[in-house]
């Protein structure tokens, strides 16, 4: 003990020299920032594979590096906030998914639920936000945007089920708007997913599971080629895990890189296509199931759930050296939606009907909301390195442009029939989004980085409302009118890195964000409002075995201050995300990742958030304040087991999630949830065998839980206004069993060697 007790002594005291005599320069790196504002900015460098003149010009362990893995092909070598972690899927792919939304719950402080059925954009929380089915998180991928602007379901909602969990690489979580490059959404954080293929060859897997689930996947990554190029085919269906959950649906996309390095031309297309049709049970009420009225996997409403299309095509470009970069992403999308869902079963309709002489019985809740929109764009940005006072400086200027074009409509439903009976909305709607963005990174000391930059973006909308009444107190009218809008945000972005020891930095970020305003929410020839987000951070990131060693350790803890002016929240009543005021949060997050050698890699996380609304004081009802995390995975040579000649590899996988209740409104608290998904695969020569477990304790558990007035007894009860606890019931254990046919291997005759 007085040994160890010795060396922390001495650690310390060497850590305060070092503080002591690294504070005396910040008068002069103000000063020199002072002097030199063009030059804030960029936190990366642009990704390319490295020429040696790049080599030269790149520091190397001056570099503040959060990801340790190594990666095949192209790889962004980072400077950033001490809440952005870079998710390498190349051995988590292993634990069981639903879609490639879970992979974000590897970062900490974010939960992901699904309230709406296999097929319906997941909800998030990440450290804090409430960030619903995407109204608050970017979602980006290879470049293109997905937030779908104006949604009927919500502003901003993000499907992630187009993307089969195999085909992403990497995930990387910036959590807060601290990068200039952020755009619209990324009020919460972004998520940027990089797809690709690390297993080279063609495979064909089929997958049996509980509640007659089915799933094909078909994959082909040509060897030899860049891990981004490979094609894909996914069916599944299922008869799911109880009323009113069945789904099927169907992906299927392919994307080719063309890398020659050296600072070439490199060039990437992709095409993605994608339909699905699901069942929703929708929320029961707590008092029915206690009672015994309704089972837990019940449902009030057969008539919920949904359709949904997409059509995907993107294309990027590179060139010039890592010294200096050019890169560019266009894309064109088609997108179409549908969904009913009823929260209230029968209290909002108004029964008094002029047309029938009076009052008339409830016709029901349901609500059915449809989508359909095009979209066309372009992203691209130049990247700089250039040495100046005796380091490497870095600065990007980049843009962004957006047209959607589309509709969106909400129709209430009779009970039973589902027969539309009124038109709540019925919009057609225009939107550009034009952005720029300027980022640098200012670097007057080896282990001094200030990295920032402003972000400028600009929206005209235009939106006709279709659904006026065609009379009005002068006369008769058109039933459409137009309004138009034009919007202007400004945001400063920027971080301070200070390297306090060789592997260990204290970084600070403060960056301000903007959500922007749902069209049909805008009056003709109005500025339009933006929502905005003032964040600060601080944090402490601790490396250890970079380079390629045996073992390597990050660690990462952050604290988070912000404050919102115009949050969003869910509300049951409409259906959709409504506005409830300012709000303030403060968060603590905290990630551990150990590696060693290739054969184990662990994962721990574990987020807290306190967010109340400012005028009253409560707890923001749903937001999660504990959500903790664990992953593991092992893989490698099964015992020195051989199949004939050739040896037998295998590999296992668990995540563990918990959360502890999560607050709701009127002062209530749900239930806990704690989960347990197992998976396993075991490579048999040409063969490999897969199992995968969600839910291994069979826990019966809420995913979702609600508290508020409803009446789901009849259309002529009596109008309920005391609020009631609603859930929605999660999964219960779910196994498959899955074979995969390595079919190139196979077709060759070649073995599955070390």
């Amino acid at each position: 003990m007085f040994a160890a007790a010795s060396v922390i002594s001495a650690m310390s005291a060497a850590l305060v020299r070092r503080v002591r005599q690294r504070a005396r320069v910040v008068p002069f790196v103000l000063l020199t920032l002072a002097i030199s504002p063009g030059t804030l900015g960029a936190e990366e460098a642009p990704p390319s594979p490295r020429t040696p003149a790049a080599e030269s010009a790149v520091a190397t362990d001056e570099d503040h590096i959060l990801e340790d893995t190594t990666v095949v092909g192209r790889r962004r070598r980072e400077a950033a906030p001490s809440s952005t972690y870079r998710l390498e899927m190349t051995r988590m792919q292993i634990i069981p998914r639903r879609n490639a939304a879970e992979h974000l719950m590897l970062a900490p402080g974010v939960l992901t639920t699904n309230h709406g059925g296999d097929g319906h954009a997941h909800e998030t929380y990440m450290r804090g936000f409430a960030a619903g089915e995407g109204q608050e998180i970017e979602y980006l991928v290879d470049g293109v945007p997905l937030n779908e602007v104006s949604n009927a379901h919500g502003h901003g909602y993000s499907d992630l089920f187009f993307l089969p969990p195999e085909v992403v690489r990497v995930v990387t979580v910036q959590e807060g708007p601290f990068d200039p490059e952020q755009g619209d959404f990324a009020f919460a954080g972004t998520a940027r997913y990089e797809l690709g293929i690390e297993e080279r060859g063609a495979r064909m897997s089929y997958g049996f599971g509980r509640f007659d689930t089915h799933r094909t996947l078909l994959l082909y990554a040509p060897p030899g080629q860049d891990p981004g190029t490979f094609g894909g085919f996914e069916y599944q269906r299922s008869s799911g895990y109880g009323s009113n959950r069945a789904s099927q649906r169907t992906s299927a996309l392919g994307r080719y890189v063309h890398d020659p390095g050296q600072g070439l031309t490199r060039f990437a297309a992709a095409a993605f296509g994608y339909a699905a049709r699901y069942d929703q049970a929708g929320v029961l009420r707590e008092d029915d199931i206690a009672s015994g009225r309704v089972g837990f996997f019940d449902t009030y409403d057969p008539n919920q759930g949904g359709e949904s299309q997409r059509l995907l095509f993107s294309f990027e470009l590179g060139a010039g050296p890592e010294t200096a970069r050019f890169d560019q992403t266009a894309f064109l999308g088609l997108r179409a939606m549908r969904l009913r869902a009823n929260f209230t079963g029968w209290i909002l309709d108004d029964p008094f009907d002029p047309e029938h002489g009076g009052a008339i019985v409830q016709r029901g809740d349901g609500r059915e909301m449809r989508y359909s929109v095009v979209t066309a764009g372009s992203r691209g940005g130049y990247h700089l390195v250039f040495p100046w006072l005796n380091q490497n400086q870095r600065l990007s200027l980049g843009y962004s442009a957006r047209f959607d074009h589309g509709s969106a409509k909400q129709l209430r439903l009779r009970s039973v029939t589902a027969i539309p009976y009124q038109r709540d909305f019925d919009r057609e709607f225009s939107i550009l989004n034009l952005s720029g963005w300027a980022r640098g990174e200012l670097r007057p000391l080896s282990w001094l980085a200030l990295r920032g930059g402003v972000r400028i973006d600009t929206f005209a909308f235009g939106v006709t409302d279709l659904n006026h009444p065609t009379a009005d107190r002068e006369g008769r009218r058109e039933a459409d009118q137009s309004a138009q809008s034009f919007g202007i945000a400004i945001n400063p972005r920027v971080t301070l890195d200070f390297r306090l020891l060789s592997g260990l930095n204290l970084i600070t970020s403060y960056g301000q964000g903007t959500r922007s305003t749902e069209a049909a929410a805008l009056s003709d020839n109005e500025t339009a409002p933006f929502a905005r987000s003032q964040q600060a951070e601080g944090g402490l990131v601790w490396h250890l075995g970079q380079g390629g060693g045996r073992f390597s350790l990050r660690v990462q803890g952050s604290y988070l201050f912000a404050k919102i002016d115009r949050d969003l929240l869910f509300s049951p009543e409409e259906g959709r995300n409504v506005l409830v005021g300012a709000s303030t949060r403060h968060a603590l997050l905290l990630s551990v990742r150990a590696v060693l050698d290739e054969w184990l890699e662990v994962l721990a996380n574990l987020g807290y958030a306190h967010a109340t609304l400012d005028d009253t004081r409560e707890r923001i009802p749903y937001v999660p304040d504990l959500v903790a995390r664990l992953d593991a995975v092992v893989s490698g040579r099964l015992f020195g087991w051989r199949l004939g000649s050739v040896p037998m590899h295998g590999r296992v996988g668990v995540g563990v999630t918990l959360v502890p209740g999560r607050p709701l409104p009127f002062g209530e608290r749900g239930d806990p949830m704690y989960l347990i998904n197992l998976g396993a695969q075991v490579r048999l020569w040409h063969v490999s065998l897969g199992l995968e477990i969600r839910n291994l304790l069979d826990r019966r558990y809420r995913q979702s839980e609600f508290h508020y007035a409803s009446n789901f007894v009849s259309p002529e009860a009596p109008p309920a206004r005391l609020p009631a606890r609603h859930v929605v019931a999660g999964e219960p254990l779910f196994v498959m069993g899955s074979l995969t046919l390595h079919l190139e291997d196979l077709i060759r005759g070649r073995a599955h060697a070390d």
